[in-house]
C-alpha cells in the first residue's frame, strides 16, 4: 500500500502537552520514534483520502468534544500495540467510530478497540516496568485528524483535521 492513511482522535490542546510529555517519555523509554498522541478510529486505509475529508467534516459537527477514561498501561501485538494505555469503549466514542465505519469499511475491515499508544515498534517491555508509568484517568479529546500513516513512523503526516464541536477544518 503505497497511500496509507488512517483517522485519529486527538486530545484537546490544554491536554496536548502534558499527554505528549508522556508518550515521549514512554517512546525515549523503549527506544521507540515519538508520534503525535491520538486514539485510532480507523487505520491503514489505502485510497484517496480526499474523498473523505467532507464527509468526516459532517460527521464530526456539533458533535462537541469526548471525555474518555484511561484504564490501565497494557502490552500487546507488536509493532502496532506494542505498548498503549486501555481506553474505555464510552458511548459517543463508539457512536462516532461506528459512523466512521460504515463509510470507510469498503476499503477494509477495521476491528475497533480503542487505546492510547504509547510506544510502537518491535519492543521488548519488561511486565514490571508498567507500574512506573503513571497517566492521567481521563482525556479529552476535540478534533480529528486524517494522518498519512506509512510503516515507518518518522514519515507520517497530517493531511486534515476537523475540530469536533464546529466540525470546521482546522
Amino acid at each position: 500500500m503505497d497511500n496509507q492513511w488512517s483517522i485519529w482522535l486527538c486530545p484537546d490542546p490544554s491536554e496536548q502537552s502534558s499527554i505528549q510529555q508522556l508518550v515521549n517519555e514512554c517512546c525515549y523509554r523503549f527506544k521507540s520514534s515519538p508520534f503525535a498522541s491520538h486514539v485510532t478510529l480507523f487505520g491503514r486505509v489505502d485510497a484517496d483520502p480526499e474523498t473523505t475529508f467532507s464527509y468526516l467534516s459532517d460527521c464530526v459537527r456539533g458533535l462537541g468534544s469526548i471525555s474518555l477514561n484511561m484504564l490501565s498501561v497494557k502490552t500487546g501485538t507488536i509493532p502496532w500495540k506494542a505498548l498503549y494505555l486501555q481506553v474505555d469503549k464510552t458511548e459517543p466514542l463508539v457512536r462516532l467510530q461506528k459512523e466512521i465505519d460504515q463509510y470507510l469499511n469498503v476499503y477494509r475491515h477495521y476491528e475497533f478497540d480503542p487505546h492510547l499508544s504509547l510506544a510502537y515498534g518491535n519492543l521488548e517491555i519488561d511486565e514490571s516496568k508498567l507500574e512506573n508509568i503513571s497517566f492521567p484517568e481521563m482525556i479529552t479529546f476535540s478534533s480529528v485528524v486524517l494522518m498519512e500513516t506509512p510503516d515507518d513512523i518518522n514519515e507520517w503526516k497530517l493531511i486534515f483535521q476537523a475540530d469536533l464541536i464546529g466540525g470546521k477544518v482546522l
